[in-house]
């Protein structure tokens, strides 16, 4: 009898971002469904790179599953997405702006075909469905990472928070950097990743 060896597992920062019709309506207008998850792909692609992730595959509503080495590139990636979000947000009218959220384990995982799976990967969906939007949510796992690397400090989750769902991690969110921004210059870089020479809201 010919026994398969298991297949090898590797610890990774798991994350899930997902994106949500403007101001949590439902989507009624499909070019601006199309136009908005166009955008919000051209976003997290031209930043992922900076922060050595990986794009392991779009989901189907539009959001993202990326993979990174350690908690704290996960994190930078998601503080860095968020403002990025938040610029554009600022530039457009109510109705076009972008609502979206993420959540992101360390745990162990299987690669196979490109495609990662595994309780890592499980429970880092989990943790994204539960994110409110415009917040990025992880695991006490992730969070050991990161201890005395942020500025602002994770903030534990009370059950009320989580619906009472009970999850075998802990849950935190992680809060932008309060230092002030430069917004003419986060404004540029937004567009730069966009492919635009004005500001959304300008066209």
């Amino acid at each position: 009898m010919v026994v398969e060896a298991p297949e090898p597992r590797t610890m990774s920062a798991i994350m899930f971002t997902d994106m949500e019709a403007p101001a949590g309506q439902r989507w009624r207008d499909e070019s601006l469904q199309q136009a908005l998850h166009e955008e919000h792909g051209q976003l997290v692609r031209g930043l992922l790179a900076r922060h050595g992730g990986r794009e392991v595959k779009r989901m189907e509503e539009g959001g993202f599953l990326l993979e990174f080495e350690s908690g704290l590139p996960a994190v930078s990636f998601a503080q860095e997405w968020r403002a990025a979000v938040d610029a554009r947000n600022r530039a457009v009218p109510t109705e076009q702006r972008m609502s979206v959220r993420a959540g992101a384990h360390l745990g162990m995982v299987v690669h196979r075909d490109g495609d990662v799976f595994g309780e890592g990967v499980n429970l880092a969906a989990r943790i994204e469905s539960l994110a409110r939007p415009g917040t990025v949510y992880v695991s006490e796992t992730l969070v050991a990472q990161l201890e005395g690397r942020l500025k602002a400090p994770p903030v534990r989750l009370g059950r009320n928070e989580l619906k009472n769902i009970r999850l075998p991690v802990a849950v935190f969110r992680i809060d932008p950097p309060a230092e002030a921004r430069n917004e003419r210059a986060l404004l540029s870089r937004v567009r730069s990743l966009l492919g635009r020479k004005r500001a959304p809201a300008d066209g």
